[in-house]
């Protein structure tokens, strides 16, 4: 039955439409053929127009002559016979001829009407006759005009005709659809030959390009089928090399990612275990600097060292491929902090090496109280002082104040400062900075701690003499 009722439902369920699609290439062929036609069809609009004024003007022309032949009677009157053989010649219905100084001369079979329409052609503009031509064509069956306009055998008279127009209606007619099948072939052709160039120039470059987009989309850490460089120097071919220069980076540095992330799962999986070894570790060597021989108490610190630089190795790792904390804003009083990581740093300084005086120096004064996480704060503190005091620093100081929307904090120490050659990458992981027995994380953990907070960190300067990192807290976070 359920069955049934899932049949029924779904023959009755609407059909979706498809919608048809084009592609680049079609719409470029369409809108060639009607930019093509569209400027046919501007240039057809004075052609039309002086189409039907040359058809007048020879009208014109043939009806002057059949009026001069009055001339050559003695009283300017020819038989009823001879004026109709004489306008059938010109193909006009009557002719007047108004001529300077001189009588009037005229043949007519038919008289001028008051709504007879009237053209005089010496006094009508391109627009004038565009639109008398448009209006030729929009009439049907015959109408008769009356047209003036000079003649060329008499350039200072006046000749007037009354001609059918239907004659001229059929030729403007037989003339569109000449001008029509050519304007046709004309856009067919440049539209095909402009195809064929586009095509070639721009269609399948971005044809190749789409498809290396959609491959790279797909399987963006598989190397795939790359293309040889292409050759041009158009925009064309600065976009494909420049795709292909970043499908070779960002597969590069996908690779890597992958690979940190698993060395990250593998140092989480592991971190537990080596934590309990190094505990151990240290519970022996609490003994051996128990123990009576002297030699073997000498030796106690050193083992105690080492082990304890291998537990902040595996911490940073794990801590370095952890998700960033979500920081827990609240008014913290930044000087009380500083102090107490200086505590922290410099009981660590004498269980490592009590020999060497290490100074840390709170000069934040500010009385207004910083929003920020307090633990977070705390271990950017801390991965800044003692990277500063491993690096052979004595003295670390540390210095605050606001600049407008933000709490400057500059941690400056003398230590011998950051090699040129690694200060452009000093924030990135793993960057030791040339020092021995450091896994080169902490710095990069400080930076994300700092971001988390909407701040910054940057090396602001290093030198022979110490160097100064200064971070940068938003008021009011």
């Amino acid at each position: 039955m359920t069955a049934d009722v899932t049949l029924q439902a779904e023959s009755v369920r609407p059909l979706r439409r498809r919608h048809l699609t084009f592609g680049l290439s079609a719409r470029i062929l369409g809108m060639v053929i009607a930019a093509v036609m569209t400027a046919e069809i501007l240039l057809f609009l004075p052609s039309i127009a002086r189409f039907r004024m040359v058809y007048l003007y020879q009208l014109i022309e043939s009806g002057t002559l059949a009026a001069l032949a009055l001339d050559a009677t003695p009283d300017n009157m020819v038989t009823e016979e001879v004026k109709r053989a004489l306008l059938n010649n010109a193909r006009v219905d009557t002719v007047v001829l108004v001529e300077p100084n001189k009588p009037k001369r005229a043949l007519m079979t038919i008289e001028p009407r008051p709504s007879m329409p009237s053209y005089n052609l010496k006094e009508e503009g391109m627009f004038t006759l565009i639109w008398d031509a448009l209006a030729a064509m929009s009439h049907d069956g015959a109408r008769y005009i009356r047209v003036g306009g000079e003649s060329m055998r008499l350039p200072h008279a006046m000749v007037w005709i009354i001609v059918d127009e239907l004659p001229m209606r059929i030729a403007m007619y037989s003339y569109a659809t000449r001008i029509l099948v050519l304007s046709i072939i004309i856009a067919l052709f440049t539209a095909f030959l402009l195809y064929l160039a586009l095509r070639w120039l721009v269609i399948r470059p971005l044809q190749d390009l789409s498809a290396d987009m959609t491959a790279f989309r797909r399987e963006p850490e598989e190397p795939g089928t790359e293309r040889p460089p292409t050759r041009r120097n158009d925009e064309i071919g600065v976009v494909d090399r420049e795709f292909q220069n970043l499908q070779r980076e960002l597969r590069a540095s996908l690779r890597q990612k992958s690979r940190l992330a698993e060395i990250g799962a593998a140092t989480n999986k592991i971190n537990h275990d080596l934590r309990n070894m190094l505990s151990t570790a240290r519970l022996l060597s609490d003994r051996l600097a128990r123990s009576d021989d002297q030699r073997t108490r000498a030796l106690a610190p050193t083992i105690l060292n080492t082990i304890d630089r291998a537990a902040r190795l595996a911490s940073d790792a794990i801590e370095y491929v952890r998700d960033r904390p979500t920081p827990r804003i609240a008014d913290i009083e930044l000087a009380d902090l500083v102090d107490e990581v200086g505590v922290a740093l410099q009981e660590q300084g004498e269980d490592s090496n009590p020999n060497v005086v290490r100074h840390w120096i709170n000069e934040c004064s500010e009385d207004r109280p910083v929003r920020a996480d307090r633990d977070l704060l705390y271990r950017v503190f801390v991965n800044l002082g003692r990277n500063a005091f491993e690096a052979g620093a004595t003295e670390v100081t540390v210095r605050s104040h606001a600049n407008g929307g933000y709490f400057e904090v500059d941690v400056a120490d003398n230590g011998p400062g950051v090699p040129q050659a690694v200060a452009a990458q000093i924030f990135r992981p793993f960057a030791t900075g040339g020092r021995a027995g450091g896994a080169g994380l902490g710095l990069a953990i400080a930076r994300d701690l700092v971001r988390i907070h909407g701040g910054d960190i940057a090396l602001a300067e290093t030198s022979a003499t110490g160097t100064t990192f200064r971070f940068t807290l938003p008021l009011g976070v």
